[in-house]
């Protein structure tokens, strides 16, 4: 509703009281529009739905709803309820003819109480000050109420700049930035803890929407970034266990280079590939250096092991062996780009609601697409051809083009956002000369990789039978096969005695 028109408003304001009588209203003062469902759309362009009277701030939850009395229990023996329904019925019909429409007010006076109004009704009394106060006067995360924090992140969703500016400079997000680094200390989290955890990256991000944000954000970078990388990246997976409190740390990384003017997006992403590496092992400070130098570097295994771990989580997935990503079209001459603008990853559309949306295999393609993006934009920030190159080839070598080559294998129209992330690295290779056929086919002939056929073992190959001649029957007794012959006993030749 706040996109229309004062106009507009104005003459559903008016149009409504003109259309209900005064005897149908429900005496009861609990209930009111804004208690009802409504789609929300934030600063950030996420939309969800949410309950105005259960999650505005300062409304009391736990204070039952009064249901209104029915105006059938108040009738008269002197009343008809068919006659006064008919006169209220003519009544209503009169009005609306006779009676004529008054002026819309004019529109600075719309603006003006606009703008004394809060965004969320009930919502007036709360001040930046109160979520200060209560973070100051609660240090320990497991004290923390949850609720507190997740009508701070509608309020800094939905409330304007000036509000969140204010808070900002209060020291509001310098309290919630503490209570993360107090969270991130805890080595065993319970479910509370978690569940704060979520919220108040949700908050986070939420504040990356304002300039004042991502300039503090830029100031705190070299110790916040590296914290949530080491907690991400644990060896012994004490990080948050769901892809979607993942996803909120890559986002808050991801603000901080597609935020930044372009003039600043080369030294961002050097910094932040610097917290992408793998960590020095103390045995490798101890090997002979000539040693060192005859192992190939692969800087980026750990950031590539922790995707490759979602892969096998949801591995049930990656079976479709003969996708094909296609080449996504040239960029257009006519209008010159930067290599930064034409590459860099955009937001993608929002996907209406369907059976596949919001399982796990969703939030973990996610995920997945989340740091492909991160990816692109760390190689789109770089200025030229031979930086990105030698970037390409680290990534390379520490499994990355394999990865990718095997998330291809999901389906494109479930999970279209690993697709989409992936057809985004392919065109911006294209451009810098990059051989692209692993990522694209699953492997490096081009041809794609061909599923198995199971086929049954060869036979060797009899010749078939044959008609033979019959033996000659000859035991060497030298007795012939004619009756007429003689047969010779004892040197003499004796005639048989066959007629």
């Amino acid at each position: 509703m706040r996109t229309l028109k004062l106009e507009v408003k104005a003459d559903f304001v008016r149009m409504h009281k003109l259309d209900t009588p005064l005897v149908s209203r429900a005496p009861s003062s609990h209930s009111s529009i804004g208690d009802t469902t409504r789609p929300t759309q934030s600063r950030d362009g996420s939309i969800e739905e949410e309950s105005e009277a259960s999650e505005r701030p300062g409304s009391d939850n736990s204070t039952k709803r009064e249901r209104p009395r029915s105006r059938t229990f108040t009738f008269s023996r002197s009343d008809s309820p068919t006659k006064k329904q008919k006169g209220d019925a003519n009544e209503r019909k009169m009005s609306s003819k006779a009676n004529p429409i008054p002026k819309s007010p004019s529109t600075r006076s719309l603006v003006s109480n606009a703008s004394e109004r809060s965004v969320s009704n009930g919502a007036k009394s709360i001040k930046a000050d109160e979520f200060i106060s209560y973070l100051k006067k609660t240090p320990k995360p497991q004290n923390v109420e949850i609720g507190k924090l997740h009508k701070l992140r509608l309020l800094l969703r939905n409330e304007t700049v000036d509000w969140v500016d204010n808070f900002i400079q209060d020291g509001g997000m310098t309290e919630l930035v503490g209570l993360l680094h107090r969270i991130m200390e805890i080595e065993w989290r319970e479910e509370h803890e978690d569940t704060l955890l979520h919220e108040l990256l949700r908050c986070l991000k939420g504040l990356c929407t304002t300039a004042s944000a991502l300039k503090q954000l830029k100031e705190i970078s070299s110790t916040l970034y590296p914290a949530l990388l080491a907690m991400l990246f644990d060896e012994e997976h004490k990080g948050p266990s769901e892809f979607t409190t993942r996803e909120l740390i890559i986002e808050i990384i991801f603000a901080h280079i597609s935020m930044a003017p372009e003039s600043e997006l080369e030294s961002r992403a050097t910094e932040l590939l610097k917290y992408f590496k793998d960590p020095v092992k103390e045995k490798e400070t101890s090997i002979v250096p000539f040693i060192l130098q005859m192992h190939q570097p692969r800087p980026y295994q750990v950031w590539c092991k922790e995707m490759t771990n979602v892969t096998k989580e949801v591995f049930w997935i990656f079976i479709h062996h003969l996708n094909v990503v296609p080449v996504p079209p040239r960029p257009s001459a006519d209008v010159p780009k930067s290599y930064a603008k034409t590459h860099f990853p955009g937001q993608r559309a929002i996907v209406p609601a369907a059976p596949y949306v919001g399982g796990v295999e969703w939030d973990a393609t996610n995920y997945l697409a989340t740091h492909i993006d991160l990816l692109n934009g760390l190689i789109a920030s770089l200025p030229t051809r031979a930086a990105r190159n030698t970037l390409r080839e680290e990534l390379k070598v520490s499994g990355f083009e394999k990865l990718m080559g095997h998330l291809r294998a999901c389906n494109p129209k479930y999970y279209g956002a690993v697709h989409d992330s992936v057809k985004v690295w392919i065109g911006a290779a294209l451009e810098d000369d990059w051989d692209i056929k692993i990522v694209r086919t699953g492997s490096g002939d081009g041809k794609g990789s061909v599923s198995p056929v199971k086929q049954s073992p060869k036979k060797k190959a009899e010749k078939p039978p044959q008609l033979q001649a019959p033996p000659k029957m000859d035991i060497g007794l030298g007795l012939g096969l004619g009756f007429d012959k003689e047969i010779d006993v004892g040197g003499a030749k004796k005639d048989d005695d066959w007629i």
